[in-house]
């Protein structure tokens, strides 16, 4: 349905809307593999060489199907791994209401784009990069963690935002400096290589270009336009960050060393990104529905908190079983 909804706007009785939207989907595909765009959009071509070499291989089904399906695809598996993540903290219906309330958020974050995109594609690539690396630290899979920190950056260059998630991993637990010197050089590797490899007319690495437009009174001309994004982004992850401090050290462990990323990745898009660009935080819903949840759980009457406690094995895995430097989880 999600998917569905995000492509209805190509048939809305309007002006060739399909027209307008097929084109704008085709210039920016078209830009990333011939390289014209400039950076950083022409360094994340994960998506873009994937749906053309999809193409390429059966013509009869044209790219927009393809993105169509892949997004279904992608979001099967960002359900699937959050539903196991958050398994590993709360019971089988916590976690299905937790992904019911993800998929929620993810609906309302594909609006800001009309009609389907391949920027939209790659972000919620970016959602199962987060999701499937967050699994991997929790039970100590760092090959599976390299392969899709690996992947996961010809993508999005979002991928260091996952790095200090490791390093608190193993500052709590038996350090090892040769896994956190492999994970950034796996981060690294593509990073720097496509920037090497890609020539693009305007070769940016990164832009602060909309930092007027997410701060108030840094642009006269911009403030308003500036307070309506903030209020924006406070009634999208306002509930989510407010639910998720309260009694913040009661919360799971490795919970919390998720989420202290949190304000990291706000800052860091308040800079380079644009916060009215709800698709830009779907990472950040990963983070806090967990710390939100298992607050709404404890709030319940005790009647109702029977079927959805917490998971019986999630504080004994959460002190030791799944440590990233346990050499049996790798």
């Amino acid at each position: 349905m999600i998917c569905i909804i995000d492509r209805a706007p190509m048939h809305l009785q309007s002006r060739f809307p399909e027209v307008r939207i097929q084109g704008e989907f085709q210039e920016y595909l078209d830009g990333v593999v011939d390289q014209t765009l400039p950076g950083p959009y022409v360094y994340r071509i994960f998506v873009p060489y994937l749906i053309f070499s999809l193409h390429k291989s059966l013509p009869l089904i044209n790219m927009l199907t393809w993105d169509f399906g892949l997004k279904i695809l992608i979001l099967v598996f960002c359900q699937l791994a959050f539903f196991n993540y958050l398994r590993s903290f709360f019971s089988g219906m916590a976690a299905l209401a937790g992904v019911l309330w993800f998929d929620i958020l993810i609906g309302v974050s594909l609006f800001h784009i009309q009609g389907p995109s391949v920027i939209e594609t790659a972000d919620l690539m970016n959602v199962l990069i987060f999701s499937l690396a967050l699994l991997a630290i929790y039970r100590g899979r760092f090959i599976l963690l390299c392969a899709v920190l690996f992947v996961g950056t010809f993508n999005r260059e979002t991928t260091w935002i996952l790095l200090p998630i490791l390093f608190l991993r193993e500052w709590f637990g038996p350090c090892s400096w040769r896994r956190l010197l492999v994970a950034v050089a796996v981060v690294a590797l593509p990073y720097f290589s496509l920037r090497w490899l890609i020539t693009s007319p305007t070769p940016i690495w990164f832009l602060t270009q909309d930092i007027r437009l997410n701060i108030p009174l840094l642009s006269p001309q911009h403030t308003w336009g500036a307070l309506v994004a903030n209020l924006h982004l406070l009634f999208l992850l306002g509930p989510l960050i407010v639910l998720g401090i309260y009694r913040f050290r009661e919360h799971p462990v490795f919970l919390r060393i998720a989420a202290s990323i949190a304000p990291l990745f706000i800052i860091i898009h308040y800079i380079v990104g644009s916060i009215r660009e709800t698709r830009l935080w779907m990472p950040l819903y990963l983070l806090l529905i967990p710390l939100a949840l298992d607050n709404l759980i404890k709030l319940l009457p005790d009647d109702d908190n029977v079927n959805i406690q917490r998971s019986p094995t999630s504080t004994r895995q959460d002190e030791s079983t799944h440590r990233i430097g346990n050499s049996t989880e790798i």
